[in-house]
């Protein structure tokens, strides 16, 4: 009796995590902190596939991909390649905005993006 109490119990927790972890999402920040760096925009692409905003895991590794390659770009001082990456990451996430990624969240890593590229144009 003690272990089916037990998995009732658990049962209920799971039940209600299932119908309150969207709810929470809804209201989870974007982005915080510094928003001018290819890691910070790095940090906002896992945060939005890990609360479900990129709800494709093809998507979510192909613009961290870009950034990967940004950021390496970044580092060897070759600040107009790393641009060219950040465009195309930008060009994935508008047509993925409404499909795979929320257009809300896809108009927040699109600012986001922008910033960063702006940046490194200064």
């Amino acid at each position: 009796m003690k272990k089916q109490l037990q998995f009732a119990a658990f049962a209920l927790f799971a039940l209600n995590l299932m119908v309150a972890l969207p709810l929470l999402a809804q209201g989870d920040p974007m982005c915080t902190g510094d928003m001018t760096t290819v890691a910070s925009l790095k940090d906002c692409v896992q945060h939005a596939y890990a609360m479900g905003h990129i709800d494709n895991k093809g998507v979510a590794k192909s613009l961290l991909k870009k950034l990967d390659v940004a950021q390496a770009a970044v580092s060897r001082g070759q600040d107009d390649v790393a641009i060219n990456n950040l465009d195309a990451f930008i060009n994935v996430v508008e047509a993925q905005s409404g499909k795979h990624i929320t257009a809300e969240h896809a108009a927040h890593m699109i600012h986001h993006a922008e910033m960063v590229i702006d940046a490194l144009s200064g």
